[in-house]
């Protein structure tokens, strides 16, 4: 039988709950109409006996695991329906258990209807040769298509619960990783930067400390307010990260630039921007003033915004030595954040080292 195979192949979605699953089978107590009715030891026997193996079967077509045996019991729990309720016209409601069953069991809509159809063709067949009452062979039909048809549409609504769910856990799973992954690139081009700073910082105060102790002394005082605004940040990194503006950062720069002894000039600077999007250049700033001081060895660093066609260009060109060849974890992440906005950056590194970046313009004003 098809269905069988259907069965053994495929693991069930979720299952009626268990409780009304065997609340189900009150309505077997209509079994007993005939028997009391007739009151003959034959019909108590057959009863006894066919209910037995209907409840066996029922149980174990309900808590198996899909399997041979399992298959099995769903063979004998159609069958009984066919051998028995002939000689009980009372008990066709046997014939519903197994197709009310087979939407949780089976995964294909399709298959189920194939088993309902070869069900009712079955009953019909067992009536014309064993002889069953037409009413009761009508009232089984009726009950087990309706019956059958009611919990494909509950199992279906199930399945479809059952994948948003997981959706819904997959979405969540996904922002999860994403905002790991920001906080990671947030804290590398922030802790980048300000360790670069302290560093430079800390050789300069080494050096003046014995000549220039007043300027020393400068120095560390610089480094330790560093030190504090850099632990403020890392708490912002945590929550999102919010730049001061990007005339702040562009100071900040400069100041930082000015440490290493690199002269930066600036121009066309704008005088507001979406948060995103000043967000976004603040951090592409603050990696590319780390990576000029620490690999590029240059004396001169020029900053341009423009305004074209809707968008707004950023360079950052320094007149170093470039060489830049493979992109490291701080220009992947500005990489990362520029096309999340639908920017696009490009690098040019022979002589020197140019850095563009282009975003929309969105409600920016020049």
């Amino acid at each position: 039988m098809e269905t069988c195979d259907t069965i053994t192949e495929a693991a069930p979605p979720q299952k009626p709950r268990r409780m009304l699953r065997y609340m189900s089978l009150l309505y077997t107590a209509f079994c007993l109409i005939q028997p009391i009715l007739d009151n003959t030891r034959r019909e108590w026997i057959l009863l006894a006996i066919a209910y037995s193996i209907f409840l066996a079967s029922y149980i174990a077509a309900t808590e198996l695991r899909p399997g041979k045996l399992r298959a099995l019991s769903f063979v004998v729990l159609f069958a009984i329906g066919y051998v028995y309720v002939p000689f009980n016209n009372s008990a066709s409601g046997l014939y519903v258990y197994p197709t009310a069953i087979l939407p949780f069991t089976v995964r294909s809509p399709r298959h189920v209807i194939y088993a309902l159809c070869a069900h009712c063709a079955a009953i019909v067949v067992s009536m014309k040769l064993l002889g069953a009452q037409p009413w009761s062979v009508g009232l089984g039909l009726f009950l087990t298509v309706v019956v059958c048809l009611s919990n494909l549409y509950y199992a279906a609504q199930q399945k479809s619960d059952a994948k948003l769910r997981m959706a819904h856990e997959e979405i969540e799973h996904l922002a999860t990783v994403a905002e790991r992954e920001r906080i990671a690139r947030d804290l590398h081009d922030l802790l980048g930067h300000t360790l670069t700073v302290i560093a430079l910082k800390s050789e300069l105060a080494g050096k003046l400390i014995a000549q220039n102790p007043d300027a020393a002394a400068a120095e560390i005082a610089e480094i330790q307010q560093t030190s504090r605004h850099a632990l403020a940040e890392v708490r912002e990194a945590v929550l999102g990260y919010r730049s001061q503006g990007l005339n702040a950062e562009v100071d900040r720069a400069r100041k930082t630039l000015a440490t290493a002894s690199i002269k930066l000039v600036c121009d066309g600077l704008p005088n507001e921007l979406p948060i995103a999007e000043e967000t976004v250049l603040c951090l592409a700033i603050r990696e590319s003033m780390t990576n000029i001081m620490r690999h590029s060895g240059a004396t001169e660093v020029w900053m341009r915004f423009r305004f074209h066609d809707g968008r707004l260009n950023m360079t950052v060109e320094d007149n170093g030595k470039g060489g830049v060849k493979e992109e490291g974890f701080g220009l992947r992440g500005m990489r990362e954040r520029i096309e999340a906005l639908g920017g696009r950056l490009s690098i040019q590194s022979e002589a020197g080292t140019r850095l563009t970046i282009d975003l929309p313009k969105g409600a920016a004003t020049a």
